[in-house]
């Protein structure tokens, strides 16, 4: 469990904190997704829950452990899966084997249980096969699994995901929330800051942060039928709420409209 306890932090120079007295607490085995518009907090709230950085006051703790503690960084690291949005940032490796081993690698992992994380992070992401690629030959749906792949090489019980599908097309984007269900579905938990409420619409719940602080934290279809809180936020829903808020103004039963699938099984019933 990842828990924030009244965590403030402040860049340098920065006139407002980015985050402000922050209390949230991410289980195990969830999906969470973060929102927010631009300069919400988002980005700072995934660094500080691996202790890529600090709070200013406060603090985070990993499984207990507090991610201000040098004695226990690389084991907060270890828990905690950090991809971040470009992953041309994250890649080091000449060959994909070579960048999923690299983080293990680095923990002096024995070869022989080395061998088997970076076949099981690959297989996890669907690369098997692609062991001797060079990375900048993949696609950019590829990149992105790959360094999913090199944070699960390091056996994290949760992944934090930057804005992992803002740069990807409808494609790779499906991949990698294919990705992220397969691993949420085998127990790893899932924090997703992202923009895009449609991919939101996957998480159990969404927490929506604004100018630092937590503005909304709750399940997600009550997050998109509160329209002043959206409103506030800037956020518009998604293409497919819009859609299932209609059919039910025409008198269409919809319960709840996670994907498209979901209006399909209302509409035409199996």
């Amino acid at each position: 469990m990842i828990v924030f306890e009244d965590v403030t932090y402040s860049y340098p120079a920065a006139d407002v904190p980015a985050l402000d007295r922050v209390s949230v607490a991410l289980a195990h085995g969830s999906w969470t997704a973060v929102v927010g518009a631009n300069g919400s907090g988002k980005s700072t709230l995934a660094r500080l829950a691996n202790g890529l950085l600090l709070p200013s006051a406060g603090r985070v703790l990993v499984d207990g452990m507090d991610t201000a503690d040098e004695g226990h960084a690389w084991e907060v690291r270890s828990s905690v899966g950090l991809v971040l949005q470009n992953p041309d940032n994250q890649i080091v490796g000449t060959v994909v084997e070579e960048d999923v081993a690299f983080g293990p690698e680095n923990l002096g992992v024995p070869r022989e249980e080395l061998r088997l994380r970076v076949d099981g992070a690959l297989a996890a992401v669907g690369l098997t096969g692609l062991e001797r690629r060079e990375p900048h030959l993949l696609s950019e749906g590829q990149k992105q699994r790959l360094a999913i792949a090199g944070a699960l090489a390091m056996k994290p019980g949760c992944l934090v995901l930057d804005e992992p599908t803002a740069m990807l097309d409808v494609e790779g984007r499906g991949e990698v929330l294919a990705v992220l269900a397969e691993l949420r579905s085998a127990g790893t938990a899932i924090i997703d800051i992202t923009h895009d409420l449609a991919e939101a619409l996957c998480a159990q719940r969404v927490i929506a942060l604004d100018h630092g602080r937590v503005a909304y934290d709750g399940p997600v279809p009550e997050l998109l039928a509160n329209e002043g809180v959206m409103c506030s936020l800037g956020l518009e829903p998604p293409p497919l709420f819009r859609l299932a808020a209609a059919l039910r103004a025409r008198g269409f039963a919809i319960a709840e409209a996670r994907s498209a699938e979901d209006v399909v099984e209302a509409l035409w019933p199996s």
